[in-house]
């Protein structure tokens, strides 16, 4: 079986990939609930991410075949085309926030002038052609495209971090954990990341210290999240919750650009080309399920994945305030369940049901 990825490509698509697109909205949304204790928050999230991440690599590391295709071996065909029917509803929901925010971020800071709605949906050609290809070319856009999102890391922490108040963080625990919970949970749509390893077991030439280097990508990851977070925070205290877009925000009082021009958008610039590949992801996986277990050809089912999304834009962008409160409240508890608690429990029910079938195996032979 040839396989698609390298472990190389799956650490630099948690590194380079996965981050951005949670520098628009989420940390104000977050802030608005936890305040100074953000970072908490999103520490947690970070941590349920990794708890699962590394329960499906160790439970299936020496599996061939990813999480979906060994569904369908051990369970059969029909619980399979179930949970894929689940996953593909979940990505599909997956797509609604990023999707507005980055809508919204190129509109109305990008434009001197409100642009027409049907500017923006070039960036369904650009999603659809990610789509019709195989999973190699999420490995090819993760190698292509980590340069530049270091360099736009680099740049926006470095115009940043002078101006940040880290003394604002304090005390710790200050809004209660009631309201850290609260910010963790309202914050799932823009995690849940082991839902995109469950394509990827299986599916990588395997090498030396493969977990090792995964989760050192996925840790590395994760503080950068949480340190823009902190920056943000850091920077507009109390009124943090107000700023709509952190992207943008975090950089744009800082001295230097003040004395001169906002060369911040440079590093702005360098992630926005990274996230709108990020906001392909659930497209793209969602894509995958309807052709693997539904028969559908690639390019009509990357066609079928993006017109909801595309008529959500073009005809209720007037109802999304209420659609964004049912993906921040009542379908966090989805992604919570299908993101992070199902992939951990079904993993673990693999292995057993592996080594159960593995002792059959030998005492037959």
């Amino acid at each position: 079986m040839i396989k698609q990825l390298k472990t190389r490509q799956i650490c630099f698509f948690y590194i380079a990939i996965l981050p951005v697109i949670k520098f628009f909205m989420m940390p104000s949304v977050i802030s608005g609930i936890s305040g100074e204790d953000i970072w908490i928050s999103v520490l947690i999230n970070c941590l349920l991410d990794f708890t699962a991440i590394f329960t499906v690599y160790i439970c299936l590391k020496d599996q061939d075949g990813d999480f979906f295709t060994l569904t369908e071996k051990l369970f059969g065909k029909a619980f399979a085309k179930t949970v894929a029917t689940i996953y593909i509803a979940f990505f599909l929901l997956k797509t609604v926030m990023p999707l507005n925010e980055i809508k919204d971020y190129v509109e109305m800071t990008l434009y001197i002038t409100s642009p027409n709605i049907f500017t923006f949906m070039p960036v369904f050609a650009l999603i659809i052609f990610v789509c019709v290809h195989r999973l190699r070319v999420i490995g090819r856009l993760a190698d292509g495209v980590l340069i530049i999102a270091l360099i736009g890391y680099a740049f926006m922490f470095a115009l940043a971090i002078p101006n940040t108040d880290f003394e604002a963080l304090l005390p710790v625990g200050a809004h209660g954990a009631n309201n850290i919970i609260r910010g963790a949970y309202i914050s799932q749509p823009w995690f849940n990341d082991c839902a995109y390893f469950l394509f990827f077991t299986g599916e990588y030439i395997k090498g030396k210290k493969d977990g090792l280097k995964i989760f050192a990508s996925f840790t590395l990851s994760a503080l950068t999240v949480i340190f823009f977070c902190i920056l943000f925070y850091g920077t507009f205290t109390s009124i943090a919750f107000r700023q709509r877009f952190a992207l943008t925000e975090i950089s744009k009082y800082t001295t230097v650009i003040n004395n001169t021009e906002r060369f911040d958008y440079l590093p702005i610039f360098a992630l926005l080309f990274t996230a709108v590949f990020s906001l392909a992801l659930p497209f793209y996986f969602a894509t995958d399920l309807i052709v693997r277990f539904f028969g559908v050809k690639r390019n009509l089912a990357a066609v079928i994945i993006s017109l909801p999304p595309a008529i959500l834009l073009l005809f209720f962008e007037e109802y999304f305030a209420t659609i964004e409160t049912f993906i921040t409240q009542t379908a966090s508890g989805f992604f919570l369940l299908f993101g992070t608690v199902f992939p951990t429990a079904a993993a673990i029910v693999m292995k057993i049901q592996l080594v159960k079938e593995n002792k059959i195996e030998i005492q037959r032979g």
